[in-house]
């Protein structure tokens, strides 16, 4: 038996920019002087490491999305632009990892509720495990987006021709981008093809660029927060009752 285990977490305490909680929103507060079985210090322990990465995801979303706004993503400087796209990646794989290993812990929950006997504190801690995960996974699917976003940005810039290119192409075919422009000796009525073709992939001067598109992934991600929250908040009101027997 152990005498005293503490909980160390407070998801309503999120890094995230939110809305204020409504006066009926739980909040998770820390439990202390709980008369504890090993069953019961497990449990606190995968919540805790769950909850913890949870919160700490919260903290990495909101620097994701303050570098998405701030950072300039069509600066010229190739080395600079390189270095601030590789701090995204870096943001998007912490956000992922961090989604997992807390996923990890709520399928420990799971299988610990499936084992517990008082079907009450089973349900609640298996309801706590699946509100804490959908917050997780949700914060998962922003990572993968993230990751999205930055494999566009890639195959947007490997596609672009150099200015080696450009000068190569308009010795061969009189213009610096063939893909987008016709050779000058090209006649449609005589070679019988149309005048007009859509833009191949990464060379229409209409799409809109890296540095517009990071400013509405962060107000697309920014619109995400509201519902990550309330799993949270929700995740806090079956604290309690799961550790009803502790």
């Amino acid at each position: 038996m152990l005498d005293r285990m503490v909980l160390v977490a407070a998801l309503t305490a999120s890094a995230l920019p939110s809305p204020a909680p409504s006066p009926q929103a739980p909040a998770l507060k820390t439990i202390a002087s709980v008369r504890a079985s090993m069953r019961c210090a497990d449990i606190i322990t995968h919540a805790n490491s769950a909850i913890d990465k949870t919160l700490n995801n919260d903290a990495v979303i909101s620097q994701t999305i303050t570098t998405l706004r701030l950072t300039n993503l069509d600066d010229s400087n190739d080395i600079r632009r390189r270095n601030n796209l590789n701090a995204l990646g870096d943001l998007a794989k912490t956000l992922m990892q961090q989604a997992r290993s807390g996923d990890d812990e709520v399928k420990r929950l799971r299988a610990m509720a499936k084992q517990t006997k008082d079907s009450d504190a089973a349900k609640a801690l298996a309801d706590f495990a699946n509100e804490l995960g959908g917050a997780l996974w949700s914060q998962q699917k922003i990572a993968r987006d993230m990751n999205g976003f930055l494999a566009y940005v890639d195959f947007h810039d490997m596609s672009q021709f150099s200015e080696a290119d450009q000068n190569m192409n308009s010795a061969v075919f009189g213009v610096k981008d063939p893909l987008v422009q016709n050779p000058p000796e090209f006649n449609p009525a005589r070679d019988g093809q149309p005048g007009w073709r859509p833009a191949a992939l990464g060379h229409d001067a209409t799409d809109p660029t890296p540095g517009q598109q990071a400013k509405w992934a962060a107000d697309d991600f920014q619109k995400r927060i509201p519902d990550i929250v309330i799993d949270e908040n929700h995740a806090a009101a079956h604290v309690e009752p799961a550790l009803s027997g502790c």
